[in-house]
């Protein structure tokens, strides 16, 4: 019963009392507040892992971004790194980031219980862990523990620290240009505050206390391979799709079929085993990701199709200015130029770009481009020509002196 049914049946049974009296009589004699027990943690001993949520604004866009974080029982050491999503391989690859960045393993690893770590409940207190838990566990070598239900109290280092990092390292900036500058911005932080005396702590920084238990922590294997691996046919726009987005691959594996690992950050695409293309992932839906490079040979042919082309669109913006600029009458052209930076960089041409404008903007083209890169080339390799020339001149000089040297020992010694 709650407090007002109780109330209600004592009126019911004509009791003359007040409401507040009921609550004050429930709230003095029934509720008995939890008692805690200090616990004393061992040098390498237990891990603690949780997510939280953080708002930014990235690239101009406001976004809800997940703060995966570690924290040491012992020491209040903290590790964390923002993700897209609270997906297994992003639950794996926070794995493999802080055992390598710790260079080494925590015997043992507390949840609470989330999709990533319970598959099912079993009875009213034990879990069966997922999978894919299991298999990291058993191949860094650690054991792990879950927490009752709604006691996030016994994981406390890790439940108050997704609070204090959250609000030391995002509580004043919320834009950024990426994801990448936020991670950097938050290791930052973490490195501040792990670095800073706790008097509790006999004024020891975390990482001092982390420094203490290093040796203590299970040998680190070799990274833990964390993609999710799928097989898929390539469509008739040479592309595959991955969670509704398209990735495209070479024009040449058309309705041919390909394997994907899919990482937190990135996609691999292979082909009989070989690594055809890279691309950073997209947390989009139905967003084109194409590389123009996998189209050259097409477009080639249809020169046309590049002007209100996704390939294009998909360029990086530097290289859109280019093509708006210099080629967006002659699209030939612009693929060989494309050719020319797959083998050199954008950097390099924009420099030749840079040197051609000096003479008028008529002299942009690609032909003068190639002739400038090439010239370049030729200078150095003559360069190295001659000086190969030189050395080989001065051992042969060498060799001749020696010889000549021989020679007049040879002489003085026949004379005496």
């Amino acid at each position: 019963m709650k407090k007002i049914d109780i109330y209600e049946q004592l009126i019911e049974n004509e009791y003359n009392i007040g409401y507040t009296t009921v609550c004050n009589y429930i709230r003095k004699n029934t509720l008995v507040k939890e008692a805690y027990i200090k616990q004393n943690y061992e040098k390498g001993d237990v891990l603690e892992f949780d997510w939280g949520e953080v708002k930014l604004t990235i690239n101009g866009k406001e976004k809800k971004f997940q703060l995966a974080l570690f924290t040491t029982a012992y020491g209040s050491y903290h590790y964390a790194r923002l993700y897209n999503n609270q997906k297994m391989e992003s639950f794996l690859d926070i794995h493999v980031r802080a055992f390598r960045h710790f260079d080494g393993v925590y015997k043992k690893v507390v949840y609470d219980n989330m999709r990533v770590a319970v598959k099912k409940f079993i009875g009213p207190t034990e879990k069966e862990a997922t999978e894919d838990l299991i298999k990291i566990s058993m191949y860094y070598g650690f054991d792990y523990r879950f927490c009752n239900a709604r006691r996030g109290n016994e994981k406390g280092h890790v439940e108050r620290g997704v609070e204090f990092v959250r609000r030391k390292s995002f509580s004043r900036n919320l834009e950024y240009a990426s994801l990448e500058e936020a991670n950097k911005h938050l290791l930052e932080i973490l490195e501040n505050i792990n670095s800073k005396p706790r008097k509790w702590m006999e004024n020891k920084s975390p990482t001092d206390k982390f420094n203490e238990e290093k040796q203590y922590l299970i040998a680190l294997n070799p990274d833990y391979i964390i993609s999710k691996e799928s097989t898929h046919r390539v469509s008739k726009y040479s592309t595959i799709t991955i969670e509704q987005n398209k990735y495209s691959v070479p024009e040449i594996l058309v309705n041919k079929f390909v394997d994907a690992r899919t990482y937190p950050e990135i996609i691999k695409i292979y082909f009989d085993g070989e690594l055809i293309a890279t691309h950073k992932r997209s947390y989009g839906l139905q967003k084109w990701i194409l590389d123009i490079n996998h189209y050259i040979e097409t477009l080639k042919r249809k020169p046309g199709s590049l002007k209100h082309s996704i390939s294009l669109q998909c360029l990086e913006r530097r290289l859109q200015e280019i093509y708006k600029k210099y080629y967006s009458k002659i699209p030939k052209e612009f693929l060989e130029l494309l050719e020319i930076i797959r083998e050199k960089s954008l950097e390099e041409v924009e420099k030749v770009i840079i040197e051609l404008l000096k003479q008028g903007e008529k002299r942009v083209t690609t032909e003068n481009i190639k002739n400038i890169i090439n010239q370049e080339k030729t200078i150095i390799l003559e360069e190295i020509e001659q000086n190969e020339i030189e050395v080989r001149s001065l051992e042969l000089l060498e060799k001749t002196s020696k010889i000549f040297l021989s020679s007049i020992e040879i002489e003085k010694r026949d004379i005496n």
